[in-house]
């Protein structure tokens, strides 16, 4: 480097005439230094590190050739490792050069490969089948369907699991997801989990999710933290994915079979959900007589109909002090009974 920092301060000497005599030097130096960092692989070929020239000419191509045609997941990955590397020199972390690894003095032990220990004990052609067995995760396996838990975890007041229901919302998810694999082929790929919709009695953390549900479906000011004193395992259930809460449903004691509240969030609409929280409640009350108020031109109606609710009353501005005046859901409402007795 000498040689080049003599030159930047020589102010007599034109810089392609001394670049000329210093290149030769240079490239041979360089040609001797890649020498040695240069391997040979299982076929003899020589094979040498890559220069920050040879990775900027390389994304840079990949870059202008993008679209031309459909990159395979090994050049996807390898792109995608080039530009990490190149990130981490800007950033001014240390390279790590895997062909001058050499690995602690105490490590003086040869590897066996896998099967070895006990390869005189057994045929060959066992040990490899028995390697090649692969195992379901718990949270994907039929036993977890059948425990109806998450995770493996018990989830307190469960009432069912449903592993089939796929509402809009989560349709989109997937369509997100599976466009940026798409649109960004040399990045990784987003990770997602399948997770049940699963139905439980109100919990003390379904509180706060509960409120801004109620209040975006009904009117702001709902509390329903006293459903909690009143038999909740009978007189609530909670649709959840995961952790968000997607539909709520609430009688008002077991007594009394009241339906106060049933409402699905926006997005997971026109999947059941409805419908089955509706079930629950009425088969965790059997022989009792259930009531509701509903909204004169709410679609729910179709809902209750197929329950087996009939209209027994039609009140005239039930929700007039409820509802906002511009409301375009009307004040009026028909009381319904499904008898079970």
């Amino acid at each position: 480097m000498q040689p080049l920092l003599d030159l930047l301060n020589d102010d007599e000497t034109p810089f392609e005439d001394a670049i000329d005599g210093l290149l030769p030097e240079y490239l041979r130096d360089r040609a001797v230094r890649q020498e040695k960092e240069s391997e040979k692989d299982g076929t003899g070929q020589t094979l040498r590190p890559l220069t920050r020239s040879d990775v900027a000419s390389f994304v840079d191509g990949a870059a202008a050739g993008r679209g031309t045609a459909p990159w395979s997941v090994s050049q996807a990955i390898a792109l995608r490792k080039l530009k990490l590397g190149q990130e981490r020199r800007r950033a001014g972390y240390a390279e790590h050069n895997i062909s001058t690894f050499q690995p602690p003095a105490s490590a003086e032990q040869k590897l066996l490969p896998a099967g070895s220990a006990y390869a005189s004990e057994a045929p060959r052609g066992v040990v490899e089948a028995l390697e090649a067995i692969t195992t379901t995760p718990f949270e994907n396996s039929l036993l977890a369907r059948l425990h109806g838990v998450v995770s493996g975890a018990d989830i307190p007041g469960l009432v069912s699991v449903d592993w089939e229901t796929s509402t809009p919302w989560m349709r989109l998810m997937g369509d997100i997801r599976a466009h940026y694999v798409l649109a960004h082929p040399e990045r990784d790929a987003p990770l997602s989990t399948a997770r049940p919709i699963t139905y439980t009695a109100l919990q003390p953390w379904h509180l706060d999710q509960v409120h801004d549900l109620l209040w975006r479906a009904f009117w702001s000011g709902i509390d329903v933290s006293d459903s909690l004193e009143y038999s909740p395992e009978r007189c609530t259930i909670v649709a959840a994915h995961g952790h968000l809460v997607v539909g709520v449903a609430i009688l008002s004691s077991p007594r009394e079979t009241y339906i106060t509240y049933l409402a699905v969030r926006a997005g997971w609409d026109n999947a059941q959900i409805a419908t089955t929280m509706l079930y629950h409640l009425i088969t965790l009350n059997p022989h009792q007589d259930i009531t509701l108020h509903v909204s004169a031109n709410n679609s729910a109606m179709l809902l209750y109909n197929r329950f087996g609710f009939k209209a027994e009353e039609f009140v005239a501005g039930f929700y007039d002090a409820y509802l906002d005046p511009n409301s375009r859901t009307s004040k009026n409402a028909f009381r319904l009974r499904l008898r079970q007795h």
